[in-house]
């Protein structure tokens, strides 16, 4: 069984900032990520395009992160899969096979996973999510197809418009639909504050757009999606600030292919895997693991930072990066508390208006309740095991009132993904047919295996007391 002073699960801008930090403190690190190249998301694609400069402060200093890589201080494992946690005991899985790492202290900075609506047609071919098409354009400059309508609400629609439009490939990016109003936006002005950085990224990114003559629309919403084998057009309506749709509104626009996207969920399946405490907090994104001011989660020497505690972008993500690593230098003994308190209070200051920002996102862009209006009764729900709202409808007006309870009625939550996509799209539906709050409902517990391995692989993993 292999050891390590700090498992850093993840290899985005926090878990990054981590790592780099513990180490440059003198502790021995092991920097875990699932993908072949480390930088998660956000750095997806970006030291391929002959150095391109960087758009933000923000994305230059992800970089300068990432350009600390090799070294000698960290054991960077990429293509490996953390699948299960047991205590302070990580279950890999790479191509070199399963293992179990002991850690001394664990980062959990697994990131988040998009958010949808969902509406007929959303399962076709040629309906995708907003990252899933940039990965296509930023890491292997190519674009899903030829007549593209992006939709949704939330700053991803502008980056993935600017990504989209300036691929080029023949493609056409047709309008960009963003379910918000202006006038909304007006309320949170305030948290502009302090956040010049990320207002500087969005208008980089708006002037792409431009460039190009993309119709950006404010107060629409995708109706349905039509097509037999593969999408071939939708159907989109305006909708007031309630979200409902208005009247004789509705227009079709032929497409292949539509790229929609609603924010993010915060990924816990780790830290639920380790019995850390969660909340709900829908300023946050959902349900979270309660840290304290160093990000430490209720199992001492578990943290959790970056989008995995609150979906905050990568800046912040950076910064509790390096608060944590401080804290795990400092509990192993590589920094006294001067030391310790002398790096961590500035970093402290600049987390507040972040913050802010952040609480901002998640309430204003945070799909409307009355988009649910759009699901039918034939709509799919759990695309795993192709379960449809009309029979998650019947289970819940017959006494399934929570997500726990769904699952005994119907086989939701069951297939590969365990829930990740359906179960924030399940609570919506329990909470507006009952009226119940999102706490009351609950989530999904994940099992181990939390990510897909080889069935032979558990078999192979060493030690008696496997999980």
């Amino acid at each position: 069984m292999k050891t390590t002073e700090l498992a850093v699960a993840g290899a985005g801008p926090g878990g990054l900032s981590g790592a780099i930090t513990a180490a440059q403190a003198g502790v021995q690190v092991t920097l875990l990520d699932e993908y072949h190249l480390p930088g998660g998301q956000y750095l997806r694609g970006a030291l391929q395009k002959n150095h391109a400069p960087a758009i933000s402060r923000t994305e230059a200093r992800s970089r300068k992160l990432l350009e600390q890589l090799p070294s000698q201080s960290i054991d960077l494992k990429t293509g490996t899969s953390v699948w299960g946690i047991e205590g302070h005991r990580l279950a890999l899985h790479s191509a070199l096979g399963t293992e179990w790492l002991t850690a001394k202290k664990i980062i959990i900075a697994t990131g988040a996973r998009e958010f949808v609506t969902p509406f007929p047609g959303w399962t076709l071919p040629g309906v995708m999510t907003l990252g899933a098409a940039q990965i296509l354009a930023k890491e292997h400059g190519i674009l899903p197809g030829k007549r593209i309508l992006l939709a949704g609400s939330g700053p991803l629609l502008l980056a993935a418009a600017s990504v989209l439009s300036e691929t080029g490939h023949g493609a056409t990016v047709l309008e960009v639909l963003e379910a918000t109003h202006p006038l909304t936006w007006m309320n949170h002005a305030l948290a502009l504050q302090g956040n010049l950085d990320r207002l500087r990224e969005g208008w980089h990114y708006a002037k792409a757009m431009l460039r190009k003559g993309v119709p950006y629309r404010f107060g629409y919403a995708v109706v349905s999606a039509e097509g037999t084998d593969r999408l071939t057009s939708v159907i989109v309506s305006k909708i007031d600030r309630q979200g409902k749709r208005i009247p004789k509104s509705e227009r079709a626009l032929s497409v292949d292919t539509l790229c929609i996207g609603f924010g993010f969920v915060p990924n816990i399946e780790l830290t639920q895997l380790a019995g850390c405490a969660h909340e709900y907090f829908p300023e946050c994104g959902g349900w979270v693991p309660l840290t304290d001011e160093t990000f430490q989660t209720s199992i001492p020497g578990i943290y959790a930072i970056g989008e995995t505690a609150g979906i905050g972008g990568a800046y912040s993500a950076m910064l509790q990066g390096q608060i944590a690593g401080l804290e795990v230098a400092l509990e192993l003994g590589k920094l006294n508390e001067e030391e310790f308190r002398q790096a961590y209070l500035p970093i402290k200051r600049q987390l507040g208006p972040l913050k802010r920002f952040s609480v901002m996102l998640n309430a204003l862009f945070r799909p409307n309740p009355a988009l649910d209006a759009l699901i039918t009764e034939e709509t799919t729900i759990c695309r795993c095991e192709q379960v449809r709202a009309g029979e998650v409808r019947r289970a819940i007006h017959q006494g399934a009132h929570t997500l726990s309870e769904l699952k005994n009625w119907v086989p939701v939550g069951q297939g590969h993904c365990q829930g990740r996509t359906c179960g924030p799209l399940l609570a919506r539906l329990i909470s507006s047919e009952t009226g119940r709050p999102a706490r009351e409902i609950g989530c999904f517990r994940p099992r181990p295996p939390v990510k897909p391995i080889p069935l032979g692989a558990l078999g192979r993993l060493p030690g008696e007391d496997n999980l």
